[in-house]
Formats: C-alpha cells, structure tokens, sequence
C-alpha cells in the first residue's frame, strides 16, 4: 500500500491576549485563595481546602496542555484513511476508514446530521486549513468525521473517494 498523501495538523500555539488572561485568572485565583483561607482559623479545614485547590489547579493544568500539544497525523493510501492523535508521546489510532466505505466528503458548512457516531478531530481556526466532513458507512449506520486539511490533501482525498 503505497502513501499517497501525509499530512500532520497541529494545534496553533497560544496567543498573547489568551496568556495574558490565563495569568490573572491564576493571580486572582491565588489572590482570593490566600485572602480567603487565612481568615479561617481551623488548620485542619485549611488543609483539606488546600489540597482541594491543588487538585483542581493540577488537573486543570493537565487539560490545558492535552488541548495545546493535541496533533493528529493523517496518512491516506490508495484504500484507507488513517489518522492518528498524538499527546506528548502517546498515539492512538482515532480512525481507521475504508475507502470503500466513504460515501462524501462535504466542505463543514454544508455537513448535514448523521444517525451514526460523529467524531471531531479538528484543532480550531488554522490558517491553510478547512474543516471537512467525512460520511462513511459502519455496521449499517452512517457515520461522520469532521477532519481539517489542507487543500492539496482534500484535493486527494475527495479524488480517492470519486474513484471507487
């Protein structure tokens, strides 16, 4: 199966105003956090409290990062479809489509409803790269993806999909 077409779509770096805001919600967060516990006089709600607000800050970091070092990586031959998301070093294979299964391949705008699962593999507004809905077959169901690409890579891809 040789590779007709590779491409690796990944998420746009953090902009300015978006960090800027991000550092007061912290600042304030930790302003009011500091304020608010040291009027309690209990040590033992204050820990708890603490480790509360450790949690929460940790585990929304960690989402924070899932979103911003988020890749998938879309590889099509002549028969298949595959995309893999990549976070930091972990990869999973998110699809794995036939070329005999796709029934279309519409601009987003013009993306009609499913009764099938609908997956969103997209990362926002990227400069080069439109949002597309992929309509495939699965166990009786029609499907949807919704993919962003580039031209070049829709131009194969939506040639792949005429051919069969």
């Amino acid at each position: 199966m040789a590779v007709k077409a590779r491409e690796t779509l990944e998420s746009k770096q953090i902009s300015l105003p978006t960090m800027v805001i991000l550092f007061a919600v912290i600042i304030g967060y930790t302003f009011l956090y500091n304020q608010w516990i040291n009027t309690l006089s209990n040590y033992q709600i204050k820990t708890g409290i603490g480790l509360v607000s450790l949690t929460v800050m940790f585990i929304a970091f960690l989402w924070s990062l899932r979103f911003i070092t988020m890749m998938f990586e879309m590889t099509l031959t002549h028969d298949r479809l595959k995309i893999v998301r990549k976070i930091f070093f972990w990869k999973k294979e998110v699809a794995n489509i036939a070329m005999t299964e796709v029934k279309d391949l519409l601009p987003l705008g013009e993306a009609k409803r499913v009764k099938g699962t609908t997956k969103n593999l997209t990362l926002g507004k990227i400069e080069g790269k439109r949002k597309y809905a992929l309509y495939f077959e699965r166990q009786g169901k029609i499907c949807c993806i919704k993919v962003q690409c580039s031209g070049k890579f829709y131009d194969l891809l939506k040639k792949q999909v005429e051919i069969k």
